[in-house]
């Protein structure tokens, strides 16, 4: 969105950073953590500061950045961005010197890289590093001196406990070929709270005996 607003507008005009702060500010659309008030910011920003736009940056806002963002918050993912990724990309270039690599040295490479993210997850754990742990995660927080006296397999288990995500319980097919999770919900339609069952058929034998017709005389004629 900056690269577009510095195309249509440029980087000094006071209506871009107005923009920018009720996209992506501290009390921005993007702040939202929930669809209604997602929703609710939006439709202020549309009526307000957007109305100001020129109608190609309404139109790219509307169809681009606020799809985007709305995606995210029903995804549970609101401020999430893509910076993580690039960030990390940049990280690997550099540790290459922006050389190619060959598939043994850049195996090599990157267990390194992964190897020095464990080591800053568990400092994390101990609050040091630049990294610390979520509000979700703080009960997990360990002073230096415990993380210290614990033995390598309590350390496993401290470190399962904080970053490895819950396994769900799975099932296996009788030839072992497939295995996926069973979840509670599988066969279900969203909001439907029992399974369907099928209706029972109805079966007539073809050797069923038919009963008897009743016996008429004359009078029933007359």
């Amino acid at each position: 969105m900056s690269r577009h607003l510095d195309a249509t507008m440029g980087n000094k005009d006071r209506l871009r950073k107005k923009i920018t702060d009720g996209l992506f500010g501290t009390d921005g659309v993007s702040s939202c953590v929930d669809v209604i008030a997602f929703d609710e910011a939006a439709e202020k920003f549309r009526h307000g500061t957007l109305q100001q736009a020129a109608p190609e940056t309404q139109q790219y806002i509307e169809r681009r950045i606020l799809a985007l963002l709305r995606l995210n918050v029903s995804a549970g993912k609101s401020g999430w961005t893509n910076n993580n990724a690039e960030s990390m990309n940049h990280v690997l270039k550099q540790m290459v010197q922006w050389r190619p690599q060959k598939l043994p040295e850049l195996i090599a490479n990157l267990r390194t890289l992964v190897e020095a993210q464990y080591t800053e997850a568990d400092r994390a754990l101990c609050g040091r590093g630049d990294f610390v742990l979520a509000t979700s995660h703080a009960k997990h927080r360990l002073t230096v001196d415990a993380w210290q006296d614990m033995s390598a397999k309590q350390k496993t288990k401290v470190i399962n406990a904080c970053f490895r995500t819950q396994t769900l319980p799975a099932c296996t097919s009788t030839n072992g070929t497939l295995t996926v999770p069973t979840t509670p919900g599988a066969g279900k339609k969203p909001h439907q709270r029992k399974r369907q069952r099928a209706e029972r058929s109805k079966t007539v034998s073809k050797t069923t005996t038919q009963p008897p017709l009743p016996s008429l005389s004359d009078d029933d004629f007359a």
